[in-house]
């Protein structure tokens, strides 16, 4: 019954496309590139032969984060294999074709009957692979038909998840899968409630791997850890405007006592944004003028006089092994950056106070490794009581034991998969 109301809706879907396109860009420009995609990739598809076949769908490129560690691992273990990556998304397709370890990167042709039976025809999955929350019930049906083996991976509580004819579609395509790997507890128990048929089990997310691995392929900087040594290294990552004027005021509070260093990486380094920070604070260099420091003593004059600006993009990871502290942008905007990225550094966390959409960001703020502030006053308390040494390697001390615990969750998923397909 479930999938007939369901086919019925996209019937209508179908029979409306025409009018849906003129008032959905998004939409418009998926279902006008699809085709064009897939038919530039289908002579590919069919060369691939009879290596064996990995099907990783992510709804855009959040998703495609965690999709990433998995299909590199993939490729670690079975070279020949054949990947297929495929977005619901025009941004997560655009921003990621040219992702090297998939062989082919795909539009996901719309969920409609025909084309979820051309679509897994045509690329003939051993496995498939899920990413959260996204899936297609159609697609799923065709997969069990096949019997191809079908997980869903880092899966978390949908947003409609107190919907009761969403968690009806829901438990109903749930069942088609092997087995679902949810984040934690919390999701665990959300899935439990729904009485699914198939094995639920608890695995980190996949991102930690990933910034695990990049860490230890850094990319070298202009200035190393020797140089800053014997200041407390505040890195103000992938700033806005509010995190600037709030770190300005903090700043001021502290007072020119205090020994700070802050390196300000902002999100997009317009000029604009870095006169901002030059107005603010003027004791400052544009890393990209680093480059022109005569010597090391010159350096070490410029770095004890002067905070840096980063004006440069791609550095952020890299930074963060320079910090004692770390302060993550857009917690006062839509959404908070990425919070992995500085907990790899075992780091203690400062952010604005939304986070809301971020699991990682929840889970350390109750861990105690993450200080939400929603004030300048709030900044500075937190800068001063993580200058006294106890309280600050007690706080790393559990960064560390948190991150640590969240490695190793890309190979253990990807063991059971293929353990569970043989």
């Amino acid at each position: 019954m479930i999938r007939i109301i369901y086919n019925f809706v996209l019937l209508l879907l179908w029979v409306l496309k025409p009018i849906v396109v003129l008032f959905n860009k998004k939409f418009a420009t998926r279902e006008n590139k699809w085709k064009i995609v897939f038919q530039e990739n289908l002579a590919k598809i069919k060369a691939k032969g009879q290596n064996e076949t990995f099907w990783i769908h992510s709804a855009s490129m959040g998703e495609f984060e965690q999709a990433k560690p998995l299909i590199e691992i993939i490729k670690k273990k079975k070279p020949n294999a054949f990947v297929v990556a495929t977005f619901f998304s025009p941004s997560g397709y655009e921003n990621q074709k040219n992702y090297p370890f998939a062989d082919v990167l795909l539009y996901l042709p719309f969920d409609f009957l025909w084309l979820a039976k051309m679509f897994v025809d045509t690329i003939k999955p051993n496995y498939a692979i899920f990413i959260k929350y996204e899936f297609w019930l159609n697609y799923l049906y065709e997969l069990r038909k096949k019997n191809v083996p079908t997980f869903l991976v880092s899966a978390t509580e949908p947003f409609r998840g107190n919907n009761f004819l969403y968690r009806m579609y829901l438990k109903h395509s749930l069942n088609f899968f092997n087995k679902v790997f949810v984040l934690d507890p919390k999701d665990l128990e959300f899935y439990k409630k729904l009485n699914l048929k198939v094995p639920i089990a608890i695995e980190y997310d996949t991102r930690f791997d990933r910034v695990f691995s990049q860490i230890r392929s850094a990319k070298s900087l202009l200035i190393s850890k020797d140089e800053l040594k014997g200041y407390f290294v505040l890195v103000a990552g992938s700033v806005w405007e509010q995190d600037l004027n709030l770190i300005f005021k903090a700043k001021k509070i502290l007072g020119q006592n205090f020994e700070i260093k802050i390196i300000y990486v902002p999100h997009e380094p317009s000029d604009s944004i870095i006169e901002l920070i030059e107005k603010n604070d003027p004791n400052t260099i544009r890393y990209s003028a680093i480059a022109n420091l005569i010597n090391e003593e010159e350096k070490r004059r410029v770095f004890k006089e002067k905070n840096i600006i980063v004006d440069r993009i791609g550095l952020l990871l890299s930074l963060y092994s320079l910090a004692d502290i770390a302060y993550v942008g857009g917690g006062f905007g839509k959404g908070l950056h990425s919070v992995i990225e500085p907990a790899g550094y075992f780091l203690p966390i400062i952010c604005g106070g939304n986070i809301h959409n971020s699991k990682d960001a929840i889970n350390m703020k109750e861990n105690g490794t993450l200080f939400v502030v929603n004030n300048e006053t709030e900044c500075a308390k937190v800068i001063i009581e993580l200058k006294d040494s106890n309280y600050y390697n007690t706080i790393r001390k559990k960064a560390e034991a948190y991150f640590l615990k969240r490695v190793g969750a890309t190979q253990r998923i990807i063991n059971e998969i293929l353990n569970t397909a043989n």
